[in-house]
C-alpha cells in the first residue's frame, strides 16, 4: 500500500506543480519581454533556461514535497517519476511556421531538461539535509550521580 501511496504522491505534487507553474509564468515571463538572443550556443542555452523559470521553480517545489512527504529511506528517488513526467508530459508545445533550427532544437531541449534536473537537485539536497539532521549525535545526559 505505501508504494501505491508514494506514487499518488508523486503524481499529485506533479499536478500541484503545473498550477503553481502557471500562475509563476506571469512574472516570469516579463522577464524575457523584449530580451533579443543572439546565435550562440550560450544565448540558445539562456533563452532555454529563461523560458523555463517558472516551470523549473515548480518543479524544484515538487521535488522538496515528494522528498519531504514520501515515506521511506530513499525518499529522494520517488522524485524521479516527477522528473520524468515534465519531460515526457511536459506542458510546453513549440509550433514552428518554418522547419526549426539547430539553435531551437537547442533551447528548446535545455527548456525541457532544466526542469527535471532542477527537480532532482532539489530533492536531493533536501533529503541530505534531512539526513544531517537526523545524524546529529545525541547530547550526552548529566549524571544522576554526583
Amino acid at each position: 500500500m505505501s508504494r501505491i501511496q508514494n506514487i499518488l504522491v508523486c503524481f499529485g505534487a506533479f499536478w500541484a506543480s503545473l498550477w503553481i507553474a502557471g500562475l509563476l509564468a506571469g512574472p516570469f515571463g516579463k522577464l524575457n519581454d523584449r530580451v533579443v538572443y543572439g546565435d550562440s550556443v550560450l544565448s540558445a542555452l539562456a533563452l532555454g533556461v529563461m523560458s523555463s523559470m517558472s516551470r523549473t521553480l515548480a518543479a524544484s517545489l515538487a521535488g522538496i514535497i515528494v522528498t519531504v512527504v514520501v515515506a521511506g529511506r530513499k525518499s529522494e528517488l520517488w522524485a524521479l517519476i516527477v522528473a520524468v513526467l515534465y519531460v515526457i508530459d511536459a506542458p510546453v508545445r513549440h509550433h514552428w511556421g518554418y522547419p526549426a533550427t539547430g539553435w531551437d532544437h537547442l533551447w528548446q531541449s535545455v527548456d525541457l531538461i532544466i526542469p527535471a534536473l532542477a527537480c532532482m537537485v532539489a530533492a536531493v539536497i533536501t533529503a541530505r539535509l534531512r539526513g544531517k539532521k537526523g545524524d546529529a549525535e545525541p547530547m550526552a545526559q548529566p549524571s544522576a550521580a554526583r
